[in-house]
């Protein structure tokens, strides 16, 4: 799946997937190192990487 960060608050990141339009909340030692807003992201394998 596919993901947008939207927002960074605080030690959590608000994404958005691409095929669903869901939001969710996602902790910031999930995600890559350096992760910014507007980054695109892979969730896959219960994985996140950069695109």
């Amino acid at each position: 799946m596919l993901c947008t960060v939207i927002d960074i608050r605080g030690d959590y990141a608000m994404v958005r997937y691409d095929d669903t339009g869901v939001e969710s909340q996602v902790a910031l030692f999930l995600l890559p190192f350096g992760v910014d807003v507007g980054d695109r992201l892979k969730f896959e394998d219960f994985e996140f990487t950069a695109l």
